[in-house]
Formats: C-alpha cells, sequence, structure tokens
C-alpha cells in the first residue's frame, strides 16, 4: 500500500492493524502493509534494480496522491485531467499488491501442466519431423500433465512484474471503458476500514472473489480512500448522484476489505471494530480447474502478440524485465503463458470452479 493512502486512516502516524488469528497491533504507517523489494527486478543491478519503484514513485504516487486527497476533502466532480489520475490511482492498486500477486501465481500453477503438455507435444513433433496423428498428441498431452514438474522448477522471478505491468494496462481500459463511472461518496462518521491489497473487487452476485476472469465488465472496484470516503468505479446505475455513504454501502466495503485483503485490515486507532466483520482464516484461492481437451487445427498467420504498453518509461521497464542477463540461463516456459489463440497442437478448454469466493453481502 502507498503510504498516502494509508495516513488517511492513521492518528498520530498510527494505524490500528488486524490479523486472520484476531490480533490487533498498533503500527506506524511506514511500516504498515510492506513487502520489502516487492517491486524490485531481481536479475538487474544499480539503478535498473528500482526502475519499477522509481516509475511507480514518479508517475503513479506523486499524481495521484493530491488527487485522492482532493476527493477526500470533498472535490467533486473532477475535471479530465484529475478523473484520468483517479483511474490510474484505481488501476494500479488494483495490480500492485499481494492479492493480485497471490492470484497470478495460482493461476499460474494451474496452467503450468497445460502449458508444459504442449510444449511435450511440440518437442515430439519437432523430433520426429511430422505431425503426430490426433490420438497420439492427446496422448502425449496428457502423459505429460500428469508428469510436468512442479511449476518451482521452471519460475521465472521477473513474470510476476510482467504480469503486474500487463494487468495495469488491461484493469486501465477496463476501468475507462464506455458505461462505467466513477463514484464518491462520503459519510460524517468514521465507517471504513482498509485491507493491505487497498482496493476490493465486487462481483455482480455480492461475491468478492479471485474466480477468473479477474475482471469481469460487471466488476465493481471499492476503493477506500479515509474512514468517511468511498471511492467506487461501477458500470451500474443505481448509486445516486451527491449519495452519502450509507451503513449499508460501508458495510459492503468492509466486507470487500476482509475478504482482499492478504494478512491484515487497518483502521485508524480510535475507530472501533465493525460489528459482524470477520476475517477469513486464509486468503482467497482460485481453485483448480476442471479441464477438458480436443485435437485442434493449427492456426493461420502470425501468432498474436500482446498489446503495446503506451508510457514509454513503462515500456522501457517492460523491456528490461523481458531480456535474460548475458550472464543468466535463459528460463524455459517461464512466467509468460500464451495466450488461448496461439495454442496451435491442443485446444484445452477449462472451466474455474467458482470457490474461494466470500459469502454473498
Amino acid at each position: 500500500m502507498p503510504q498516502y493512502w494509508l495516513r488517511a486512516f492513521a492518528e498520530d502516524g498510527h494505524v490500528l492493524g488486524r490479523w486472520r488469528g484476531g490480533a490487533e497491533h498498533r503500527t506506524p504507517v511506514r511500516r504498515a502493509a510492506v513487502a520489502r523489494h516487492f517491486n524490485t527486478d531481481p536479475l538487474a543491478e544499480g539503478e535498473r534494480r528500482v526502475a519499477l519503484e522509481t516509475y511507480l514513485d514518479r508517475y503513479v504516487d506523486g499524481p495521484c496522491a493530491p488527487v485522492l486527497r482532493a476527493l477526500r476533502e470533498g472535490q467533486w466532480p473532477l475535471d479530465g485531467a484529475q478523473y484520468a489520475v483517479a483511474l490510474d490511482a484505481l488501476a494500479w492498486q488494483v495490480v500492485r499488491t499481494q492479492a493480485f500477486r497471490s492470484f497470478d501465481e495460482q493461476v499460474g500453477r494451474h496452467l503450468f501442466p497445460l502449458l508444459w503438455a504442449q510444449e511435450a507435444v511440440g518437442y515430439c513433433e519437432e523430433r520426429l519431423g511430422r505431425p503426430l496423428p490426433e490420438a497420439e498428441r492427446l496422448e502425449v498431452f496428457w502423459t505429460a500433465v500428469r508428469m510436468a514438474p512442479d511449476p518451482s522448477l521452471n519460475a521465472d522471478p521477473r513474470s510476476a512484474l510482467r504480469a503486474m505491468i500487463r494487468a495495469f494496462e488491461r484493469t486501465r481500459d477496463l476501468l475507462a471503458a464506455p458505461g462505467r463511472r466513477l463514484v464518491l461518496l462520503r459519510s460524517a462518521e468514521p465507517l471504513l476500514v482498509l485491507a493491505d491489497s487497498g482496493v476490493a473487487l465486487r462481483r455482480k452476485d455480492g461475491t468478492f472473489g479471485l474466480t477468473p476472469p479477474l475482471l469481469p465488465e460487471t466488476i465493481e472496484v471499492f476503493a477506500p480512500l479515509s474512514p468517511t470516503c468511498l471511492l467506487i468505479s461501477t458500470p451500474r446505475a443505481h448509486y445516486r448522484e451527491y449519495q452519502c455513504l450509507t451503513r449499508k454501502i460501508a458495510a459492503k466495503a468492509n466486507a470487500g476489505a476482509a475478504a482482499w485483503c492478504q494478512d491484515a485490515v487497518y483502521r485508524p486507532p480510535s475507530m472501533p471494530w465493525p460489528s459482524r466483520l470477520e476475517l477469513a482464516s486464509t486468503p482467497l484461492e482460485v481453485r483448480p480447474p476442471g479441464l477438458s481437451a480436443a485435437p485442434a487445427q493449427r492456426p493461420h498467420g502470425p501468432t498474436p502478440t500482446p498489446p503495446k504498453i503506451r508510457h514509454g518509461e513503462l515500456r522501457a521497464i517492460m523491456e528490461q524485465l523481458s531480456h535474460t542477463p548475458t550472464d543468466q540461463h535463459p528460463i524455459p516456459l517461464a512466467g509468460n503463458l500464451p495466450d488461448a489463440s496461439g495454442m496451435a497442437h491442443i485446444r484445452a478448454e477449462m472451466t474455474m470452479a467458482p470457490a474461494g469466493d466470500s459469502p454473498r453481502t
């Protein structure tokens, strides 16, 4: 969490954190929701090692802090430039957290045997110098799925950083899509708590879950900016202009904070813990998918490439994170999961179980 965001929930420079076991600790803002080297490039040296952290400080936190402060102080509506910065703040807060990284790692673990098996089919055909018959392709595929090694053996230490940058671009586009809007709700008394993830994603059915897709078009993003101020990105029209933050809406936001926190939820030391709000014993989980496979025709034309990163400095960081240093061995099948349309040899369909979701609120 950015410190400027946490300070809005602090008193005398401290917040009160509650952990999953029920313990509470008064914590300085500088030590709350901190993960060391979270955005550090582990394969770079010098300034390049902290290039992403420098970018976030200069181009994200610097511009976003005064805009969110203006929102907390009641400045609404925002002008066009401020509105764009607010969308940047929300999009980055979705992806720069331990909750998102956990989602990315869990999905990667579930997909790894599938991707390993696709590589195995291609390897067999390359060594044989001919395409495999359909039955043999499927046999090789399922054998490789069963024999796939532990994903950690092929782990790319930079893949999480690349995933975060790509996810920011997609999240920002979603939040700026036609039909979505920002809603600012305020209350006269403190009602809101803040998860160490900062924001929570609420699904149309009222659940807060990690089940893919992470960001369907109907998702609502709840962002508590202070104990009395809630910013919501929503495609729905049921929020009225200048609506007050009610206890019912605050309860939904707090339920999201309890669901989306990785370790702790924070509040001002003088604010009582919301009644009937409980933290789950474990963070949100993505359950293993159901998997089926059938032979597929090789697609014609070039393999699709990921969308280009728009911001020049961020694009340069992405390029840095995508090139293996000369003194490092390349890692096969690392981090860059292929697009579904690039799966030439096997068509695999997955059904994600709607598990790990929080109760409806």
